[in-house]
């Protein structure tokens, strides 16, 4: 703002020269003409400040523009960024008679359109209030602008223009989608079959909070993201396999019974780090979105799950175990999307049980998530 202010004195010199002359010379009757004040700010930003219609200070011989500086104020950080942003083409204030029912009421415009005729800014003050006060022992005359109460509110509530990068985001992620087990093996020294699923009924579901923070300037769309995740894997078994500890060991064991359901189901706490890159439209809608990374983090829980029927009753038997499973997890992800919707994989490097005390296998998750 220290710039602007630095502007006063010139201002009230200029108004002081040219307004009064271009009011002498003209005949009382004719159509008003428009006074010109051009301003230059330090950034070589340039402020058109146009003064027309205005009937009641046509015949003004000194003024105090004090009251319009101040109001100007309110807009100087607008008026200074548009400057920045096209040094060459001068920001536009119009001071023009108003809609309302008072006689000295006006309308300010701010406005600034570059080389092609596209409008940067464009802000509209209504009713200002303008009062004349005439000293008549000296014949000097006060200009004071004021702004009306309904105005002042609009300034106050009048928020920053939303950046299309914004510098830190953050976004509330669910993810649905298939579990299973990759690179499948039986438990080493164990007699019995590789783990076998189904493909559909095995869900996971993962609740991410995750932080965005931009890389590079303002017009980057690159951002790297943090945060925490609760993953929950479902894994259910066919061809009645039900996993089970055998003290030193846990192995895949085949059932006698026909069963109505048999599954693992855990519950990990991870720390996810990821590389993104998200491009935003003029709008702030993302229209394409790319990005991958890695995880690490810990089991908090595990149990089986079997549903048997049997003389038509149905039976459930759960039974919450380690089952020698590694408690670090810790992998890869990636996604592709847009809007508000992306597809992901997540992939375990680590394998789901500790070394020979398991059957082989990293869970692999893919699917469909909503950023919220």
């Amino acid at each position: 703002m220290k710039p602007f202010l630095t502007l006063i004195p010139a201002l009230l010199v200029a108004a002081a020269i040219s307004l009064p002359c271009r009011a002498e010379s003209n005949p009382p009757k004719s159509a008003a003409k428009e006074d010109t004040l051009i301003l230059k700010l330090k950034n070589q930003a340039k402020v058109l400040v146009v003064v027309k219609d205005l009937q009641d200070i046509k015949k003004l011989k000194s003024q105090s523009l004090d009251s319009l500086i101040l109001l100007l104020e309110k807009h100087v950080d607008q008026i200074e960024r548009a400057g920045k942003s096209a040094e060459e083409y001068p920001v536009s204030i119009i001071i023009d008679k108003g809609e309302g029912e008072g006689k000295n009421d006006v309308n300010i415009t701010i406005t600034q359109s570059n080389g092609d005729k596209k409008q940067i800014i464009s802000k509209e003050i209504k009713n200002i209030r303008v009062d004349v006060d005439v000293n008549k022992e000296n014949e000097k005359t006060t200009l004071g602008i004021s702004m009306q109460k309904d105005t002042l509110d609009d300034d106050k509530k009048e928020k920053k223009p939303r950046e299309r990068y914004a510098r830190k985001t953050f976004d509330f992620q669910v993810d649905y989608g298939a579990d299973r087990w990759a690179n499948t093996g039986s438990t080493p020294g164990v007699a019995g079959p590789k783990p076998s699923f189904r493909p559909i009924a095995s869900r996971y579901i993962s609740l991410n909070s995750k932080w965005h923070r931009r890389l590079g300037g303002a017009g980057s769309p690159a951002r790297l993201s943090s945060g925490f995740a609760f993953e929950f894997h479902n894994f259910m078994f066919d061809d009645n396999q039900v996993l089970v500890n055998l003290g030193e060991k846990s192995a895949m064991v085949v059932d006698s019974r026909e069963l109505e359901k048999s599954k693992l189901a855990t519950v990990s706490f991870t720390l996810p780090l990821e590389l993104s890159f998200d491009v935003k439209n003029s709008n702030h809608n993302t229209v394409f979105r790319i990005g991958g990374g890695g995880f690490a983090g810990v089991m908090i829980g595990s149990k089986t799950k079997v549903v048997v029927t049997e003389n038509g009753n149905s039976n459930k038997v759960k039974v919450p175990d380690d089952f020698h499973m590694n408690d670090l997890q810790y992998g890869v992800s990636g996604f592709i999307g847009r809007k508000g919707w992306d597809l992901f994989a997540k992939y375990n490097l680590n394998d789901m049980f500790k070394n020979n005390r398991g059957p082989k296998g990293n869970a692999l998750a893919m699917g469909l998530r909503w950023n919220l």
